[in-house]
């Protein structure tokens, strides 16, 4: 399947070529969609780490586990 006119690279005078890929003049467009995806993405990543690391913390700061931790080492 050739989407161009080109058969064969070699020899081929590539400045003479027009666009030989889809969608040409919409790279700074779809990297900067990428580029905000990509940021969103590590932001709100972020952000649901945070609050399962606090809700860790809570719960391993509750009084019936620490409670329960320092029997466990009283008896070991």
């Amino acid at each position: 399947m050739s989407t161009t006119i080109v058969t064969t690279w070699s020899g081929t005078d590539i400045s003479q070529l027009g666009p030989v890929y889809p969608m040409v003049g919409t790279e700074v467009i779809l990297f900067i969609i990428g580029l905000v995806f990509w940021l969103g993405f590590h932001v709100i990543q972020s952000r649901i780490e945070a609050r399962e690391l606090a809700e860790d913390e809570a719960a391993a700061r509750s009084p019936e586990r620490l409670q329960r931790v320092f029997q466990e080492e009283a008896e070991g």
